[in-house]
């Protein structure tokens, strides 16, 4: 019963979310054949070097169709922080500011169980619009690039959004941990991920804060390197994975031993 209420309560914004970013990657992927190399030119007069580094277009091959897809990368990956940052935060503080939060722990299953069960419907919902994204790319690249492109290149991607937007849910869960109020915790997790975008730029465009780095998921992945070296750094994936079981293990612990705050 709570897994249907859950799977119900989250799809719009599952829907929402995966639609356009699934049309983002569509858009882009179609308009590769039509810019072909002439892109770096256009882009050389509209927008200044440092900021295209800023956003992970340093060093593309605009010749190549998997490099125009990296342009995709950061808007993608910023729409998913945002809609599972959300999605997380309200895991359990929105049962408070809905008043029920009494019901959902009087049921006969263990509080652990029940955030749990929770999670887990978010989580499917992360994975399931990552999935859908994923598909639209390798069908868009189907219809409309004729030229070979690297498929083990897309699936890293994909595999990069996934796992940095489940770090941000994790993240917005424990912070929606430490409040009642699910807006509140909403605004604040979406707050931070925003925050953490607009730092990956900033230390994007000054290499003497560029230890920063280390703090920002968005510099963990980024396109323009998962283009080139067909590969993700294992330093950043084992913190992004560590950190996110640590989260989500801070999280319950706390939910658990939570008083009904109604």
């Amino acid at each position: 019963m709570l897994f249907k209420r859950e799977l119900k309560r989250n799809f719009r914004a599952f829907a929402v979310t995966t639609l356009i970013s699934s049309f983002l990657v569509i858009y882009i992927i179609s308009m590769a054949p039509t810019f072909g190399t002439d892109i770096q030119q256009i882009l050389d007069m509209k927008m200044p070097k440092e900021l295209q580094n800023a956003i992970g277009m340093k060093g593309l091959d605009y010749s190549s169709a998997s490099s125009f897809y990296a342009i995709a990368f950061s808007y993608v990956y910023l729409f998913l922080g945002i809609y599972v940052a959300g999605a997380f935060a309200a895991v359990v503080s929105k049962e408070f500011s809905d008043k029920t939060a009494e019901y959902l722990f009087s049921l006969p299953a263990k509080r652990s169980r029940i955030i749990i069960t929770k999670l887990m419907v978010t989580g499917l919902y992360a994975l399931g619009s990552v999935l859908i994204i994923y598909i639209a790319s390798l069908v868009s690249f189907a219809a409309f690039i004729d030229q070979d492109y690297s498929r083990a290149a897309i699936a890293l991607i994909a595999l990069a959004w996934l796992m940095g937007s489940l770090f941000f849910g994790a993240l917005a869960f424990f912070i929606s941990s430490l409040t009642a109020q699910s807006k509140s915790a909403s605004l604040v997790s979406i707050g931070v991920v925003v925050a953490m975008y607009l730092l990956q730029v900033i230390i994007s465009m000054n290499g003497d804060i560029g230890f920063l780095k280390y703090i920002s998921p968005f510099d963990w992945f980024k396109g323009s390197d998962i283009i080139r070296y067909e590969s993700l750094d294992l330093k950043y994936c084992l913190v992004c994975l560590l950190m996110s079981a640590l989260l989500i293990w801070g999280g319950i612990r706390r939910f658990v031993k939570m008083d009904v705050l109604v």
